[in-house]
């Protein structure tokens, strides 16, 4: 399941269609290297580029925008609209931005402080109905001081609020006024970006040129064009023909493309877990101590070299290794014995190797999974194995994503998530009892606490992290959340992805960060495109 973190949609895909992938025909042009085009392949297209209405920022490709702040190499914060890094004040309740003055939409209008208040207060109206509004729950008031200067007013010092900075600015000139759900801006955007949407035409084709009055200096690539190819396989082929220049793929099909000495094959590591979401309604998975047992019987490396191609690796937590926050002290190492002794003490006994019981009932529980992504099924089947080996049933069904969430009361889910960021931007939705909607209710259509989970541990944990903005008091109460979260066992974590991204040879420039989760080819990768190169061989 992905899950909606910062938007409806993951970036803004530019496409073109080929027809060998089940899209609209190419040019000759599009696939020139002489005519300065990139093409990319894609799974899947938004029909909405306004980044009010999406993630782009965090996930994606789309280059029309700039935030107040960009992610540097190493993911630290960085000035991008801003001229420099925010200053807060000393109850860190106050942030103040200080805005270049050297930036021009792509109408040539200039850029100010009113632009960044629109921005943030249409994030904030209901009527917008912006998938961002949530992100943003700690601000009370955004002012524009002068031209270049920005306050931001908060209620509480929000220590990710630096993150929240990286949203894409929208041109008030162009929007005040008008119903941003329906706005014309929203399939024609004007941005301040280094590249410019000409052309979008939605399940069809988007190409953008470059901005030639982009602040920083116009992009060295002057056209990116990128084709949605929703069929994995067909992404491959197009690659072997020559048709694209790059592309995400999954692991089973690297093989074929190592082979292809006209493209560089990266492996870029993620923040993107794949975990099963134990709801606390099913009458099976209600139970913790049973929860906790499965996360015993799962060898997480076994997977990652069976269901990945060993393109990944374990997952124990909401938080990835090595990230400042993590902490090692919650993870259950596989071991299956442990496992089937507190199933035993759980009162799921065994005969042989017969599923277990308790009385006359089976433990068994449904795992579901999006029918279409041939990873998670994966994934599934060899979680689905290893559970048998320690007599637990989990029957498996590929579903589409809007049938899933319809009965994520009646079994597990294979869910996807993770951001390699501040991990505050996602883990309170995903796990504060104030997200554990009741069945039916209006809020029960985001994948937010999807297992529905109400714990005092979780929430007073997660409440403490947001309150300071001291790291070494915040690491540990992430050392607390990522404990609570074991016990709980609400969550079952099993692997997390390396995404393989193919390029062509003749592509400079590539220098790929540590990406959340993304489909295909996203933001760990072309977060610098504006500075690639392309040869015109």
């Amino acid at each position: 399941m992905s899950r909606v973190r910062f938007g409806a949609v993951a970036a803004a895909v530019l496409a073109i269609g080929v027809g060998a992938a089940g899209c609209g025909g190419s040019s000759d042009k599009d696939t020139s290297a002489a005519a300065g085009t990139l093409v990319i392949a894609l799974p899947s297209q938004p029909d909405n580029l306004n980044p009010i209405y999406g993630d782009s920022v965090y996930e994606g490709t789309q280059k029309a925008f700039n935030g107040l702040l960009r992610y540097a190499h190493d993911l630290s914060p960085a000035p991008d609209l801003a001229s420099a890094l925010p200053k807060r004040s000393a109850d860190g309740r106050t942030v103040t931005v200080t805005l270049r003055d050297d930036v021009t939409f792509s109408d040539g209008t200039p850029f100010s402080a009113k632009d960044v208040v629109f921005t943030y207060e249409a994030i904030l109206d209901p009527k917008t109905a912006s998938p961002l509004a949530t992100l943003l729950d700690s601000v009370d008031a955004v002012k524009a001081v002068d031209d270049t200067t920005v306050q931001f007013v908060l209620n509480r010092p929000d220590p990710a609020f630096e993150d929240k900075l990286q949203l894409g600015i929208v041109p008030e000139h162009l929007l005040a006024g008008k119903d941003l759900k329906t706005a014309s801006f929203n399939r024609k955007p004007v941005g301040t970006g280094p590249y410019v949407v000409t052309e979008f035409q939605p399940g069809g084709r988007i190409v953008e040129e470059a901005n030639p009055s982009y602040f920083r200096g116009a992009p060295k690539i002057k056209r990116i064009v990128l084709t949605a190819v929703e069929d994995e396989n067909a992404r491959v082929a197009l690659l072997e023909k020559g048709t694209i220049d790059a592309a995400g793929i999954v692991p089973k099909l690297a093989p074929r493309v190592r082979r292809n000495k006209n493209y560089n094959v990266y492996e870029v590591r993620t923040a993107d877990a794949r975990v099963a979401a134990l709801p606390n309604r099913d009458p099976v998975l209600r139970d913790p101590a049973l929860r906790r047992a499965l996360s015993y019987g799962v060898d997480r490396e076994k997977i990652v070299q069976s269901a990945l191609a060993g393109v990944g690796e374990p997952a124990y937590g909401p938080i990835m290794k090595g990230h400042w926050a993590y902490s090692a002290a919650a993870e259950r190492p596989y071991d299956p014995a442990k496992a089937g002794s507190l199933l035993d003490a759980a009162g799921w006994t065994r005969s042989g190797d017969a599923t277990r019981e308790k009385g006359a009932k089976k433990l068994s529980f449904l795992l579901m999974y999006p029918a279409n992504d041939s990873v998670r099924k994966d994934i599934a089947l060899a979680f689905s194995s290893q559970m048998e080996k320690i007599g637990v049933d989990v029957r498996l069904q590929g579903l589409s994503f809007d049938v899933i969430q319809t009965r994520q009361d009646k079994g597990a889910t294979e869910f996807g998530y993770g951001v390699p960021y501040d991990p505050d931007l996602e883990l309170y939705t995903l796990f504060a009892s104030k997200f554990a909607s009741e069945p039916g209710d209006v809020a029960d259509t985001a994948f937010t606490n999807y297992p529905r989970t109400r714990n005092d541990a979780i929430d007073a944990a997660l409440d403490a992290e947001r309150s300071t903005l001291d790291r070494g008091a915040r690491k540990q109460h992430f050392a607390e959340l990522q404990k609570a979260l074991a016990d709980d066992a609400s969550w079952l974590w099993l692997v997390r992805l390396r995404h393989i991204v193919v390029i062509s040879k003749r592509v400079q420039g590539v220098d790929p960060q540590v990406e959340p989760h993304a489909h295909g080819f996203s933001r760990g990768t072309s977060w610098n495109i504006e500075d690639w190169t392309l040869d015109a061989t």
